[in-house]
């Protein structure tokens, strides 16, 4: 696949799992003699009072006392309904016919395992959701929304009778990449929005691709009826495994590019612990759309992408599948399962310098992540702090955009800035500081202020997503403010005013 192979590998490194969704733009008109929107007050200002979302006293939302009661919500959909001019304008949700998880009751008996996501975090089983309410808002550094939509895979889940896993959409799976380090400043030419729908459908199809070996291997060393299922499975692209280690060292054999260790759940209840290595040949790579999103299935899809599969040596039983039974059943032509050889072709002999190279590059991201959360283990806002020490290079080109958007935000928020200038009062002076959040909000973080419009526009939207939205809305526009601070500090010629 050429450059854009290579690309996507390097981000192939992080712990695993259609096109995007249209995009619906959202505006706020600051005129008040136009405006219809039921939260404007004729004095400019809004009619709900958003400081109580953020007060930290407040004892609602996700680590709450409370929840929101009955008038609360009422009051809160009422004051976000659709109007021109209206800084969160409501969007119509849609909701898909039938459901995702078909033939399945949300209240049926689970066994007493728990379930996981696919970054082996437990989940909620009555939504099929990791814990928390952000994973699939906004990252506050994102300019272009992505796709919300989910995946169901084939792949039965250990822990429930019924149910597969499920994929994370893009949103997710750019907001697990950019908590791992592997998003940042230095680093958004490797991996931008753009790739996420091929990255992940580049993960699914490589987890699919993946369980079907699984499958063989408990098929023909355990039982050729047995109904395995994935419990959970952790990345470990930082280890290599002894097999890998002797395959380099020894045969002279490139390094895998990422581990995992599956934990599969038998029919009788006990679990076999599968190690899985990933290897990339470029002599193989195709340079086809069928190659930078492949099918779910797609077996060929993806022929630079090799997969290594077998039991962990967590016990006797397990070294004599590997010795005896596997290969006695590959040499008795009673399987289809082809290995991976020993040693290498020629062609990826040549490419043992560039595996060494791209081990490196993972061993030196995990220190300097491993560094980076000891120095800001308290600081949420660590970004913010790289701006303002000036550890970001903001170029020309970048900087006359910032200050082009800023200069038509400041201007279109005008009456908002004079109002937080102006106020007398805690509640008068939060409720105006809320009012040109959301103004600026709209206009340098469109995506987020996006997000927030469409979780408030659902009627049974939780609090704790209500909360997230605002709060990644707020954060978004803060480090946009510092990113305006460092960039009219290298560049102050471009923000004259």
């Amino acid at each position: 696949m050429g450059s854009t192979t290579s690309k996507q590998r390097q981000e192939l490194d992080s712990s695993s799992p259609p096109p995007s969704t249209d995009t619906r733009q959202s505006s706020t008109n600051l005129d008040e003699g136009q405006s219809k929107c039921p939260m404007h007050r004729s004095d400019g200002s809004y009619s709900f009072d958003w400081r109580k979302m953020f007060q930290a006293a407040s004892v609602h939302g996700p680590q709450g006392k409370m929840p929101l009661s009955p008038e609360e919500r009422e009051g809160i959909l009422e004051n976000t309904a659709a109007g021109d001019g209206c800084p969160v304008k409501n969007v119509a949700s849609q909701t898909s016919p039938g459901c995702p998880m078909k033939g399945e009751s949300r209240n049926s008996s689970s066994s007493s395992f728990p379930e996981y996501n696919v970054y082996s975090q437990p989940i909620d089983k009555t939504n099929h959701m990791p814990k928390g309410a952000k994973t699939q808002l906004p990252n506050p550094f994102q300019t272009k929304e992505l796709s919300t939509d989910r995946v169901s895979s084939s792949i039965p889940k250990g822990g429930d009778t019924s149910s597969t896993w499920t994929y994370p959409s893009p949103q997710q799976f750019y907001n697990a990449l950019t908590r791992k380090g592997k998003l940042n400043s230095q680093q958004i030419e490797e991996a931008s929005e753009e790739d996420m729908a091929s990255v992940v459908a580049l993960h699914n199809n490589m987890n699919e691709k993946t369980w079907s070996k699984v499958v063989e291997w408990e098929h023909q060393t355990y039982d050729e009826n047995a109904t395995p299922k994935l419990l959970k499975f952790m990345g470990r692209p930082h280890d290599l495994s002894p097999k890998a280690m002797f395959k380099h060292y020894v045969l002279g054999h490139p390094l895998p590019y990422d581990r995992h260790d599956w934990t599969v759940l038998r029919d009788d209840g006990t679990t076999v612990r599968y190690v899985i290595d990933y290897y990339y040949d470029e002599s193989r790579a195709q340079e086809t759309e069928r190659s930078g999103m492949p099918e779910l299935n797609d077996r060929d899809g993806t022929p630079s992408l090799l997969v290594d599969v077998r039991p962990a040596l967590d016990g006797l039983g397990h070294f004599f599948a590997r010795t005896v039974k596997m290969p006695y059943r590959i040499v008795t032509k009673q399987t289809n399962y082809e290995p991976l050889p020993l040693k290498g072709t020629p062609e990826m002999t040549q490419q043992v310098q560039e595996s060494i190279q791209v081990w490196k590059s993972i061993q030196e991201s995990r220190k300097q992540q491993e560094s980076r959360k000891q120095e800001e283990a308290e600081d949420d806002m660590s970004e913010t702090s790289h701006l303002l020490n000036g550890l970001v290079e903001i170029s020309d080109a970048q900087a006359r955009e910032i200050a082009s958007t800023f200069a038509t935000a400041i201007r279109d928020c005008n009456k908002a800035k004079q109002r937080v200038e102006n106020c007398v009062g805690e509640q008068e002076c939060s409720r105006s500081s809320m009012d040109l959040t959301m103004c600026m909000g709209e206009r340098i973080c469109p995506v987020q202020h996006l997000s927030l419009a469409n979780v408030l526009s659902v009627e049974d939207s939780d609090d704790g997503r209500i909360e997230a939205s605002l709060e990644t809305l707020t954060e978004c526009v803060m480090l946009k403010t510092a990113e305006r601070r460092v960039a009219r500090h290298q560049h102050p010629k471009l923000f004259q005013e």
